[in-house]
């Protein structure tokens, strides 16, 4: 069906995967080395992860998203 079908058959993506979303802050060194030991432990695999960026206006403070769906 087109988007913005009224068919309550359709499923979109949203409803049949859900997901959840993990953000990380504070100095680079801290975000990568929490990302390398939730992987080191086996939560999610550190390529899922954003690359750590600054962020805007905090000076020092860095942050990376991870987002996946199951």
């Amino acid at each position: 069906m087109a988007k913005g079908s009224s068919d309550r058959n359709d499923r979109s993506i949203e409803q049949l995967y859900p997901y959840y979303r993990l953000q990380l802050f504070g100095t680079k060194e801290t975000v990568e080395s929490i990302i390398n030991r939730l992987h080191s432990i086996g939560f999610v695999d550190r390529v899922y992860w954003g690359k750590p960026m600054p962020v805007p206006g905090v000076e020092g403070e860095w942050v990376s998203v991870l987002q996946r769906r199951w």
